[in-house]
């Protein structure tokens, strides 16, 4: 995709087509990520991948090249593309993911986008989020069969259900600044929310396409936090977190439905002084 080709991540320890494991972590070729799927270096394998090509546009489409912007400067900030879950419905197991997780925080991943949810939750998985360095922003989830949002405190959801320092949840926002009625809610849990209604990016084919769920509010906020994080070098990953929940844009709608009661408000939080 024009938008993205310049903003992947490139596994400079591994040569190209080769077939072998040159840099030997145990996957061979994998010069811009793995499909832990079919455990194949095959990261896109088409339609089905839509909903993560939208994603990586909303955090790194090229800037000033007649496509769309991304939040982040794709100069600064690089995709590591890792396809965890797949099919027509986009499932996959906890295993997957888990291994996705290592793999990324093992070649120097800093802030992991995990726009899923389930009802269940292994403790490895939890393990796996609560013992990881990296900074974690993940979806709220999008309601009940009938795509109305629920409390998630009442019916949780994974990951956005848990409570670690290292995970921030995002909410759906409309334009009219209250949350869509299919976006999950918690007055603790859900700590923002960010545009992700009717939001324009990228998907396989070099096209674009429309698509709504807190999927696409969870990027939001990982794209400023990598916008933040390459920006401001005096700032920790947790000082990020903490940059970006301390200086949301205060809605009445939003309040009782998240903990900040708040939007994402990027410019605010890239100015945020540590006290």
């Amino acid at each position: 995709h024009k938008d993205l080709k310049d903003a992947i991540w490139i596994n400079e320890d591994e040569i190209p087509g080769d077939s072998i494991d040159n840099d030997g972590n145990g996957y061979v070729d994998d010069v811009n990520g793995w499909n832990f799927v079919s455990n194949s270096n095959e990261i896109c394998t088409g339609e089905e991948d839509s909903h993560g090509t939208h994603g990586a546009g909303t955090i790194a489409a090229a800037w000033n090249n007649g496509g769309i912007a991304g939040i982040t400067d794709s100069t600064h900030v690089k995709l590591m593309v890792l396809k965890a879950l797949g099919g027509s419905e986009g499932k996959g197991s906890p295993e997957s993911v888990i291994e996705a997780i290592k793999y990324a925080e093992a070649n120097g991943a800093d802030i992991c986008n995990l726009s899923f949810g389930s009802s269940n939750c292994t403790p490895e998985f939890e393990a796996a989020i609560r013992d990881s360095k990296m900074l974690f922003v993940v979806a709220a989830g999008n309601g009940n069969q009938y795509q109305i949002g629920y409390d998630i405190d009442k019916s949780p959801v994974y990951p956005a259900s848990l409570h670690y320092d290292n995970v921030i949840n995002a909410g759906n926002l409309r334009f009219n600044a209250n949350l869509d009625k299919s976006s999950n809610y918690s007055s603790t849990s859900v700590d923002l929310a960010a545009p992700g209604t009717y939001i324009l990016s990228t998907i396989p084919g070099d096209s674009y396409a429309y698509m709504s769920g807190t999927s696409m509010a969870a990027p939001m906020v990982t794209g400023a936090a990598a916008l933040i994080y390459s920006a401001r070098t005096d700032l920790s990953l947790q000082d990020i977190k903490t940059a970006i929940l301390s200086t949301v844009h205060k809605l009445a709608p939003l309040k009782g439905k998240t903990a900040t009661g708040g939007m994402l408000d990027v410019s605010a939080a890239i100015k945020w002084t540590k006290n």
